[in-house]
């Protein structure tokens, strides 16, 4: 069956209501992450490797116009990694970070893409958390 250009940019226009960008994670942070946590932390780095090798990329046409970049789903990294070494990912960067500005060994724009990375974290545990609640009070 053949779908035309205009049939896909339908579709794609209706999953994109279907996900919000914050539903998304990015390959980059990822790549990012296990590069710098593979000296400081290795089984947090194997488990981000880990991920890395048995996620699937959210298809482009869902993620168009609301990221640049490959980028994963959210719950496929969730299901991969758990709430709890997310968590240990965030306090581990948040380490590195600590570190870096005490012994000032850091360029200024390796600690912004350090604290951007944090940022991406620390948003995918807020949607953890907005997740978590919404499956909850949908049982009671």
């Amino acid at each position: 069956m053949l779908i035309t250009h205009l049939e896909l940019s339908s579709m794609s226009r209706h999953l994109n209501k279907l996900y919000s960008p914050d539903d998304f994670f990015s390959h980059q942070a990822l790549e990012l992450t296990y590069r710098l946590l593979r000296n400081n932390n290795t089984p947090l780095a194997d488990a981000v490797k880990n991920t890395m090798s048995h996620i699937n990329t959210a298809p482009y046409e869902i993620t168009q116009g609301m990221h640049t970049g490959e980028m994963h789903f959210s719950a496929d990294i969730l299901a991969r990694l758990s709430a709890h070494t997310i968590g240990k990912i965030v306090l581990a960067l948040t380490d590195i970070g600590k570190l870096a500005l005490e012994k000032k060994d850091f360029p200024g724009e390796h600690i912004n893409l350090l604290r951007s990375l944090i940022d991406d974290w620390v948003q995918l545990t807020e949607w953890i958390l907005r997740h978590t609640n919404a499956d909850k009070s949908a049982y009671h």
